[in-house]
């Protein structure tokens, strides 16, 4: 089976670099494995510790 498909451009002139922090984050640390916490503060807050880096950083929706 084939299916035609062009690239989506996801990325529009209101992306931050606060928008991809959260996911620059999980990728800076996904070799950490067990080793990062997440935890949710309340109304899509999240802080995410990486303990064998001992890095903290919190994340929370964009406001639009």
């Amino acid at each position: 089976m084939r299916y035609e498909v062009e690239p989506v451009d996801t990325l529009d002139a209101r992306t931050t670099e606060e928008d991809l922090s959260f996911a620059v984050f999980s990728l800076a640390h996904a070799a950490c494995g067990d080793d990062v916490l997440e935890v949710r503060i309340g109304g899509g807050t999240l802080l995410e510790w990486c303990s064998a880096c001992a890095v903290m950083e919190i994340f929370w929706p964009s406001q639009m």
